[in-house]
């Protein structure tokens, strides 16, 4: 399917920012399986690879850590294409677990695709009126597919499953989905040229009292020497710094002093070509 809309706007991302990209899973390939049998049984399988993801990734063998580790891997491959698409197509891809496949190599998985390339949209959207589409009539409309399928029915089903399994903080989650939207949304800030579409989806995405992401992170301009930065202040903290053992703590990190992460996040700017 490399002419349909929805690859092709994922494909477009993707040449702008390789993380904003997201497969369609090729129907004829093995090696995929469904998602959400990975968080339904609620058994071992899950704990097993959650921890040793992270001990493969981190060297941590505690048991929020290595949920960590994981969530915001699989954060990663799932919120930056979909954030992607929201802000620069108006397009919201069902990720819902339903909808979602995982590709694994030798038990590990190394690819998150979409089962099927079904996505909400506008009416003024040229694809609109593809087969696939299922189309809405306000950019609210388009926020609450955004909120049922990206949170409601995929990440507050695996943040509760990581829970029982491993069992994972749900705090440490819930703030590592808001700092991965902020994320995202930093890396399209340097992307396009009206940046009011990336602060407008900042103000919907984390002005919701009710979505998962609501209080997790601060989203601020900076701006150093003509040049300006969309950043994320957490509200939480990833874990990180208790891996580390030279490198201190994240730039944004909610246990170093607001001072300290602006001058971080200055440092970045610096290095901006």
């Amino acid at each position: 399917m490399p002419e349909h809309p929805l690859v092709l706007s994922l494909r477009e991302a993707g040449e702008l920012d390789p993380y904003l990209e997201m497969p369609v899973r090729d129907v004829n390939e093995t090696g995929w399986s469904p998602a959400i049998a990975l968080f339904q049984d609620d058994d071992i399988n899950l704990r097993e690879l959650v921890m040793g993801y992270g001990y493969a990734r981190w060297g941590a063998t505690n048991n929020h850590v290595a949920g960590s580790a994981f969530i915001i891997a699989y954060l990663t491959r799932l919120v930056y294409p979909m954030v992607g698409q929201y802000v620069l197509k108006r397009r919201v891809p069902r990720a819902t677990l339903e909808n979602l496949s995982f590709h694994r190599t030798n038990g590990l998985i190394d690819a998150t695709g979409l089962s099927f390339p079904q996505f909400a949209a506008l009416p003024d959207d040229p694809a609109a009126g593809h087969p696939d589409a299922e189309v809405v009539y306000s950019e609210g409309d388009l926020y609450l597919r955004f909120n049922d399928w990206v949170f409601k029915s995929n990440l507050e089903i695996v943040i509760a499953a990581l829970r029982s399994s491993v069992p994972a903080s749900v705090k440490v989650s819930r703030n590592a989905v808001g700092a991965a939207c902020g994320q995202a949304l930093h890396r399209l800030y340097n992307l396009v040229e009206d940046k009011s579409l990336v602060l407008g989806a900042a103000e919907t995405l984390f002005g919701d009292p009710s979505s998962l992401i609501y209080g997790q992170v601060s989203m601020e301009v900076i701006e150093h020497e003509g040049k300006k930065g969309f950043f994320a202040r957490r509200a939480g903290c990833c874990l990180v710094w208790r891996t580390r053992e030279n490198d201190g703590y994240c730039s944004n990190c909610i246990l170093q002093p607001r001072e300290e992460q602006t001058r971080r996040f200055i440092e970045v700017l610096e290095r901006v070509n």
